[in-house]
């Protein structure tokens, strides 16, 4: 039997009643940009009960979740107002990745050409980001949640 979590922003996450001693609480760390980086401080808004064995989560994952903000990643199926669940562990080329890049936060695919790692968009529109003094990568994508649009 399916339970949906009642008064919890995001509806759509459905756990099994006899499953619940598995929830895994994953942050909510505010927003961050798909589009050109911005600085961002980083806080805790509130956090999302997941069962950890839908994402193939290990035992001891390091997770947080971020709203996602702007259209670079569209055609990577990221939107506007999703919320994407990334693990802190290091990223592989094509990842898509929070990432640090010269003090500023983004949502970005991570790749390696020539040994060089730089941030790519997934939308044409976008520049590819080469990184002038630091690129840090935050977290790896492990799984994206859409709210429905009411």
């Amino acid at each position: 039997m399916l339970e949906i979590l009642q008064n919890h922003p995001f509806d759509l996450l459905w756990l099994s009643q006899d499953r619940s001693w598995l929830r895994h609480q994953v942050p909510l760390l505010g927003s961050i940009i798909a589009g050109r980086p911005e600085f961002q401080e980083g806080r805790v808004d509130s956090c999302i009960d997941i069962d950890p064995t839908t994402l193939r989560l290990p035992k001891n994952a390091r997770t947080f979740a971020l709203k996602v903000r702007g259209d670079s990643m569209c055609r990577a199926a990221i939107l506007e107002g999703d919320i994407v669940i990334m693990e802190l562990r290091e990223a592989k080329h094509g990842d898509i990745v929070a990432a640090l890049i010269d003090g500023e936060t983004t949502l970005k695919r991570f790749i390696v050409k020539g040994g060089v790692p730089y941030l790519r968009a997934s939308n044409p529109n976008y520049p590819d980001l080469i990184p002038a003094r630091e690129l840090v990568i935050q977290g790896v994508l492990i799984a994206l949640l859409r709210i429905p649009q009411k």
